[in-house]
């Protein structure tokens, strides 16, 4: 940004400014907050979790005639637990803080700081800002980018967000994570002239959000996220709902210190209705594991790996082994997308001097999809 647009910005906040109390302060705030989820492809299912086009947005308003407004400290959103974070770090490479961190040059823009992860864009986002926190100074230049940051101590999948305006010359740097509660923490740094946050909406993964860059033809080139299936949702109620509490208040804009007390501010639940297919199970033997050979009257050792790769769950998942062993075993429920080992030890009935046919069936119920059924010859001493 050229020195002379950041002068005139800087002599319009202290114009504004000139003209209000000094100890005024901005009450009645109020918050909503509002969720998009569309699957990228085919349908929602009650179980399976499936990629999904998903966006946030929060607004903070005051009533007619307020001149200020409180500016936002913090974000926590609690998310329908349908909803899932699933970063995949071989599609988005974490961003570690080699690259990006709160010692960059959060001045460069958008561009600039999308080149030094490149690869690692999982969401865009915008917002709307008051300069000064004085409702009469509305920017709506700020852009934001969601950078995929792997995950956390506690294992939840963690991000990183690059907030930067053109109109102020400022860009800031935050961190959130979702845990598997749903709740998603954001803290938000002061901001250039101590300016307040009206609106902003992050959309995962985004159809595109068109930023300046001057080594374009046209000046542009358009940013979203690089991995389809970094938010996962399913369908479960017929519903989802989201909860957000904003915190606000002032704060020192040359420390970051508190300058008053923090107003917390509940946005009413937002729900949005949703339809999940049943789906159906479809169970697979991903490996097996038979002994070389087998020992009359003796337990034999067996394992399979199964996985459900269908849309629903399979029940009353059974290991039968039958032939020359017989043995079976309940498995009970597997998850759509979930694997289980499962080892079986039948006794040996087949007789010394023989080679036993062995066979191993999985099956489940309901509607798990076809039984799935393999054999083996096997030496017998």
């Amino acid at each position: 940004m050229n020195t002379t647009l950041k002068v005139a910005f800087a002599a319009a906040a202290a114009t504004l400014l000139a003209f209000l109390p000094a100890n005024a302060t901005a009450a009645n705030e109020s918050a909503a907050v509002k969720t998009t989820v569309t699957p990228i492809a085919g349908k929602l299912f009650k179980e399976k979790r499936v990629p999904v086009q998903a966006s946030v947005e929060a607004t903070v308003t005051v009533p007619g005639g307020q001149t200020t407004i409180l500016p936002l400290k913090q974000t926590r959103f609690r998310y329908d637990t349908d909803m899932k974070f699933v970063p995949d770090n071989r599609v988005t490479p974490v961003c570690g803080d080699d690259r990006i961190n709160s010692q960059s040059d959060l001045a460069n823009g958008v561009s600039f700081m999308v080149d030094l992860c490149p690869k690692s864009v999982v969401g865009t986002g915008t917002a709307l800002i008051y300069l000064a926190s004085l409702t009469g100074g509305p920017l709506e230049d700020p852009q934001m980018v969601l950078f995929n940051a792997g995950r956390n101590s506690r294992g939840e999948p963690a991000f990183k967000i690059y907030a930067y305006s053109k109109g102020t010359g400022v860009g800031v740097l935050m961190h959130g994570s979702l845990a598997a509660d749903g709740e998603m923490t954001v803290d938000v740094p002061v901001l250039a002239f101590d300016s307040a946050v009206g609106n902003f909406k992050f959309e995962v993964p985004g159809r595109g959000m068109e930023v300046e860059d001057a080594r374009e033809p046209d000046g542009f080139r358009t940013i979203k996220g690089l991995d389809p299936g970094y938010v996962r949702a399913r369908c479960s109620t017929g519903q989802w709902t989201t909860n957000a509490t904003l915190s606000l208040g002032k704060r020192d804009p040359s420390t970051g210190e508190e300058d008053g007390p923090t107003s917390v501010v509940d946005a009413p639940a937002f729900t949005d209705s949703c339809v999940g297919e049943k789906g159906r199970p479809r169970l697979v033997v991903t490996r097996k594991a038979f002994p070389k050979v087998l020992f009359a009257g003796r337990r034999a050792k067996f394992k399979v790996k199964v996985t459900n790769k269908g849309t629903a769950s399979a029940r009353k998942v059974a290991l039968v082994a039958r032939g020359g062993v017989q043995a079976s075993r309940q498995i009970g429920k597997i998850p759509p997308g979930a694997t289980r080992v499962i080892p079986i030890n039948p006794r040996v009935k087949a007789p010394r001097g023989t080679k036993a046919k062995v066979t191993l069936v999985v099956k489940g119920a309901p509607r798990a999809g076809r039984t799935v059924k393999f054999s083996s010859r096997i030496r017998v001493r």
